[in-house]
């Protein structure tokens, strides 16, 4: 019970001054809420850092109003609309809301178009109702990808070297995703 609780222990210790946490960390921590975050790893694996810049996208409600997209002004949050379509908002800093009953989740505070307020970006629902723009794929698109790569494989035009590389996808950086999606994009051109 002793080796337990100092498992636990360091495991929370070490999470709080993490300056990157995954999401299956996340979910996996007990009480997050004493977590400071400089980066997040997103479940489908998209880092957020502090200073990125998060693009609003599509929204989510048939109002055309965003669900997991909110603006804070002077303590009051309201919906944004459509309007804030397209817009780059830079990450200024990371929270974590919920309670153990409920569960956790993680916001990215972000500087609003005129600056004067925050938009607050609740990260794992906005990427999976596509509310925010991001470069890591979903699960039918990882998916897709994989039996893409693995017919070229087949066919000869992919290495299983860049095969290996495609499946692990997940555990790179979003560079290294781009740089491997248009390997593959460039070798479907000249099957």
């Amino acid at each position: 019970m002793r080796k337990a609780t100092f498992i636990l222990a360091l495991f929370i210790t070490t999470l709080s001054f993490a300056q990157l946490v995954t999401f299956e960390e996340f979910q996996a921590s007990n009480n997050p809420k004493g977590v400071k975050l400089d980066s997040y790893q997103a479940e489908n694996g998209q880092v957020f850092k502090i200073g990125d810049k998060i693009t609003i996208a599509q929204p989510s409600m048939s109002n055309d109003q965003y669900l997991n997209i909110v603006e804070s002004d002077l303590g009051t949050l309201k919906r944004i609309d459509i309007n804030k379509k397209g817009y780059e908002t830079e990450i200024k800093k990371f929270k974590i809301y919920g309670k153990k009953r409920t569960g956790y989740y993680v916001i990215a505070v972000t500087k609003s178009t005129h600056g004067l307020t925050n938009y607050w970006v609740e990260i794992e629902p906005a990427i999976k109702n596509g509310e925010i723009g991001t470069t890591g794929m979903n699960r039918e698109q990882a998916i897709a990808k994989l039996k893409e790569a693995k017919d070229l494989l087949d066919l000869g035009l992919l290495s299983q070297e860049e095969y290996n590389k495609l499946k692990s996808l997940k555990k790179r950086t979003s560079s290294e995703r781009k740089d491997i999606e248009f390997l593959l994009e460039l070798k479907a051109k000249y099957k």
